[in-house]
């Protein structure tokens, strides 16, 4: 009975540890069958999430395949109109080269009256470039972000054209047009004038000219577009005026003398005669015009001995001393009265450093070139004429121009000072004891004030002080003996 009994509870033992084996062993599959269902309930999740997953790949290698660098410009670009599209920038270049080339030797029509020239774009100074154009047609999706990119892309398919570049050579297109149509030109002609043997004017008149209006040309010419057909032009003509008319020489005109000075001089001292005679010539038929400047150093030139110039005394320094071209002084001192006297302005004058005798005192201009110069305005409102004539003694200047009826002109001087000369002793050996040898005379200085009246019909109109003479004191000198 006992031992039934522990048989029952042995047994109740083993099912209790069998069934909890069982259940131990039964956990797994439960979880996993629990994981299977849990996983079917989230099923269209993830295919959903695999799908997505699948499309966002297959989108990105779509997008890198489509921005892919083919090292070729987009799609939808064009030059100028010349499509470009998916060509090297070789390629694209070779094919805008061409166009650059058609652009460059298109012809230009212009009509001048009855005859109508043509002339190149490239040949009027046209210059095209395409090296722009052809680096913004490549660097189109090129840059930034693969976004940018793509945006870059989608844009140019829509159409995208960028334009040559284009610029005038100025001067070249200048040059040009003047070269080819000077033969069109007929320049206009100003009236002129002939001095005849009277010392008067024959006048001739003037022509007016036609010539092309080349500045509105080329602005025409730089305005068409090159990419369309050109047009043709008339090329319109412009009168060109003469500056100086018959009318205005008519009221410039010389109508007769307005003054005459003769000065004497010693025909003995020869090589002095002969300067006096060249510079006189020089001087002879100078025309000035109104407003102009006489200038003595202008007409006459520079003194030289290829222009046959002689050695002969000039004042230097206060002294008397041979020098080139000696006594001309003689014909600018002759000149300069015929100037006051004919009532020019006196713009430039110097006296001598001493007294000469050929002229009154205060009534000499002294000239060396190229800076020492006497210089008058032609302040008359007319041409004037230099007539100059020259004997075996003297030397006359008359002034031809507009005169002026009832006109005289005067001029007074007034001596100031007079400055003594001084006394030199020079100790000469071979003279014998006390013996005296009077060597240079010498002569006074003056100081001189020197006035031009001018009178119309008998009435003073004008009173003019003119510049002040100072003429140095030649010192007496003696030689005396030891």
């Amino acid at each position: 009975m006992e031992e039934s009994q522990n048989q029952i509870v042995g047994q109740g033992i083993k099912n209790v540890v069998l069934t909890e084996l069982y259940e131990d062993n039964q956990d797994p599959i439960k979880k996993q069958w629990g994981n299977f269902k849990r996983i079917m309930k989230k099923k269209p999740f993830y295919i959903t999430f695999g799908i997505f997953l699948i499309m966002l790949i297959v989108a990105g290698a779509s997008l890198l395949f489509y921005t892919w660098d083919r090292h070729t410009i987009v799609e939808g670009v064009s030059i100028s109109g010349i499509n470009v599209s998916n060509l090297t920038q070789d390629q694209a270049k070779t094919e805008i080269d061409k166009e650059v080339h058609r652009l460059l030797n298109q012809t230009l029509k212009l009509t001048v009256g009855q005859q109508s020239p043509e002339f190149k774009l490239e040949d009027l100074g046209l210059v095209v470039g395409d090296d722009l154009a052809l680096q913004e047609a490549y660097t189109i999706s090129r840059n930034g972000s693969i976004i940018n990119k793509l945006r870059g892309k989608i844009a140019a398919a829509k159409g995208i054209n960028f334009e040559l570049t284009q610029k005038w050579d100025d001067q070249k297109l200048k040059d040009s047009l003047n070269r080819a149509l000077a033969m069109f030109n007929k320049p206009a002609s100003d009236a002129s004038f002939e001095i005849t043997n009277q010392n008067t004017m024959n006048i001739h008149n003037e022509h007016v000219g036609a010539t092309i209006d080349t500045d509105a040309l080329i602005l025409q010419i730089k305005g068409i577009n090159i990419f369309k057909p050109l047009p043709s032009f008339e090329v319109a003509l412009k009168d060109q005026l003469p500056v100086i008319t018959a009318a205005q020489l008519e009221n410039q005109k010389i109508t007769g003398l307005l003054a005459s000075y003769t000065t004497q001089f010693d025909p003995s001292q020869s090589a002095r005669t002969e300067n006096v005679r060249i510079a006189a010539k020089a001087l002879d038929m100078a025309v000035i015009k109104p407003g102009d400047t006489l200038s003595f150093n202008q007409i006459v030139g520079e003194r030289t001995v290829e222009g046959g110039y002689l050695d002969a005394y000039i004042i230097v320094d206060g002294k008397f001393v041979p020098g080139l071209a000696g006594g001309i002084c003689q014909v600018s001192s002759t000149l300069y009265n015929t100037g006051l006297l004919a009532d020019l302005a006196v713009t430039q004058r110097s006296n001598h450093d001493l007294a000469i005798s050929y002229v009154p005192l205060g009534q000499d201009a002294t000239v060396a070139y190229p800076n020492l110069d006497l210089k008058f305005d032609n302040n008359t409102g007319g041409y004037l004429l230099i007539r100059t004539k020259t004997t075996s003694d003297s030397i006359t200047v008359d002034i031809y121009g507009k005169v002026k009826p009832g006109q005289e002109v005067f001029i007074t001087n007034t001596t100031e000072s007079v400055i003594p000369p001084d006394e030199q002793r020079l100790v000469d050996e071979t003279l014998a004891h006390g013996v005296s040898v009077l060597k240079q005379q010498g002569q006074q200085g003056y100081v001189v004030k020197s006035v031009r009246t001018v009178k119309v019909n008998g009435k003073v109109v004008s009173s003019e002080p003119l510049k002040q003479s100072v003429y140095k004191a030649l010192p007496r000198i003696y030689a005396v003996g030891s």
